[in-house]
């Protein structure tokens, strides 16, 4: 892609991530057109072996990144940032590693616990009694949104995964994380393909010797 058209792009993923507006998390009550809603999500997620899509980042300070990310899934990920951004998210399988190039530092995470929860699972459940509660359905010409949290610990944040909903068809389109404080980031997704073959090597996290550090509680 060039660096013209990747602007363009950038500027309308931008432009749609103020679509998505996460709902605070709390009882709304949903109705049958919400939970059937929920339904096609959960079918849709689960219906992905692989993704591999460019992103856009928006912080809650609103400086922007970008960069590709490639899942394969169960519990494979790579989130690479483009330069100048120095961090990279992997995860061959059973933890997730945020590695930081210009620091040579490394930090383990279950990534169970951090907002890719929906990408990486084996299979996708938000039915009531789950570990994730969907607290929020919203519907609009061509968008649907969902907002979910931990529903053992609602108060450490929350997620709004948007999709392009097209007649008898979802596409993933982004989604904006909210942590306990309330600070959001918000990912826009552009020239997504799923399904496609993904070798394994691309989720190998071959780190310098020395580089993890406990996660701090």
């Amino acid at each position: 892609m060039s660096i013209d058209r990747l602007r363009q792009a950038v500027a309308a993923a931008l432009l749609s991530l103020a679509l998505v507006s996460p709902a605070p998390a709390g009882n709304t009550p949903l109705d049958d057109g919400d939970r059937a809603a929920i339904t096609r999500v959960e079918a849709y997620l689960n219906g992905l072996a692989t993704l591999e899509a460019r992103f856009v980042q928006l912080d809650s300070s609103g400086e922007a990144a970008t960069g590709r990310l490639k899942v394969k899934r169960p519990g494979r990920l790579r989130f690479e940032y483009d330069p100048p951004t120095p961090i990279l998210l992997v995860s061959p399988g059973s933890e997730l590693i945020y590695y930081d190039r210009d620091l040579e530092t490394a930090t383990r995470l279950d990534w169970a616990d951090t907002p890719a929860w929906f990408l990486l699972a084996e299979r996708v459940s938000l039915a009531p009694g789950g570990r994730y509660r969907v607290v929020d359905v919203q519907h609009s010409p061509g968008l649907l949104v969902v907002t979910a949290v931990n529903a053992e610990a609602p108060e450490d944040g929350r997620i709004a995964v948007s999709f392009a909903d097209r007649p008898g068809a979802l596409k993933l389109t982004g989604w904006v994380a909210v942590d306990a404080l309330g600070q959001p980031t918000r990912v826009s997704l552009f020239n997504l393909s799923a399904n496609r073959p993904i070798d394994d090597s691309a989720f190998v996290f071959n780190e310098p010797l020395g580089v993890f550090r406990q996660q701090e509680p």
